[in-house]
């Protein structure tokens, strides 16, 4: 294979991931939900992210449909939603995925699920950038913070476009 086409295959060996709506027999939610706070952002995205970011909207992203699938969108966004509020670098937030009962919870993982390379975020984040809709997340977020009222008379600005930041290629490359 010459080294024109290695990044060919790079960048279509992987299909959209789908959520499976079963439950697995280590399920967190079903088994540690209970010590997540209600109503913090955990809780929520446990409860609605794959209507808040169902893996249909994310279709675009992986037009080849070769490959080995991917994390499923639904949790990938929700990972990065909670990168993001976190202030985390791609490699605190993997380990947080791995290690923190709570982002088990959230992105519908299981106890024993082993994580993702750090490096994942920063290829999700270049497919977003790259796509026609790079805003996706901010935009689904930005709707339910104006459906639901969370932030009704407060000044900060809570959405920002920081998750498709130029750091997108680079954010690791300085911690690796």
């Amino acid at each position: 294979m010459s080294p024109k086409n290695v990044g060919l295959v790079w960048e279509n060996r992987f299909v959209q991931g789908v959520e499976r709506v079963d439950r697995e027999l280590l399920d967190a939610e079903a088994l540690v939900g209970h010590l997540v706070p209600a109503g913090s952002m955990f809780a929520f995205l446990a409860g609605h992210r794959q209507d808040v970011f169902p893996d249909g909207e994310f279709e675009d992203l992986f037009p080849s449909g070769k490959g080995r699938p991917s994390i499923p969108a639904s949790v990938m966004a929700s990972v990065l939603v909670l990168q993001t509020l976190h202030d985390l670098s791609d490699r605190e937030t993997a380990e947080a995925f791995r290690c923190d009962l709570r982002w088990k919870v959230a992105t519908g993982m299981t106890l024993d699920h082993a994580g993702f390379d750090p490096s994942t975020l920063v290829y999700w984040r270049k497919r977003l950038a790259k796509s026609d809709r790079s805003h996706r997340i901010n935009e689904a977020v930005r709707a339910v913070v104006e459906e639901t009222g969370v932030l009704r008379g407060r000044r900060k600005r809570a959405v920002d476009s920081t998750i498709l930041a130029d750091a997108v290629a680079t954010q690791d490359t300085v911690t690796s």
